[in-house]
């Protein structure tokens, strides 16, 4: 099973930039780092795309959303998660930790 993602974990742009996410939830946590859940990343900042048009903003999730793990009826974000920008795609590329895994 896939590691849960947390504020503590990295994503990224597919042009290096990085996705900054803040969580919406702090009842979950692993390390004292929230946990992340689907919608939390519709207000992620992405900076530092060396893209022509840079990614700013995170468009979809269109996988590594969890179907058995939820917090308030909401979704945590996997360590297979990955979607659409604005200008291209993102994906998560380290979960930062190794404690919480969900299917």
């Amino acid at each position: 099973m896939p590691a849960v993602l947390t504020t503590a974990s990295k994503l990224a742009c597919v042009h290096q930039g990085t996705v900054r996410a803040t969580a919406g939830q702090h009842t979950l946590t692993v390390d004292g780092s929230p946990v992340l859940l689907a919608d939390d990343l519709g207000l992620a900042v992405i900076s530092g795309c060396i893209a022509q048009a840079p990614c700013v903003r995170i468009s979809a999730v269109t996988a590594g959303v969890s179907t058995t793990l939820t917090v308030g009826g909401r979704p945590v974000l996997l360590a297979t998660a990955k979607g659409t920008t604005n200008a291209g795609t993102w994906q998560a590329s380290d979960a930062g930790q190794t404690k919480l895994e969900a299917a």
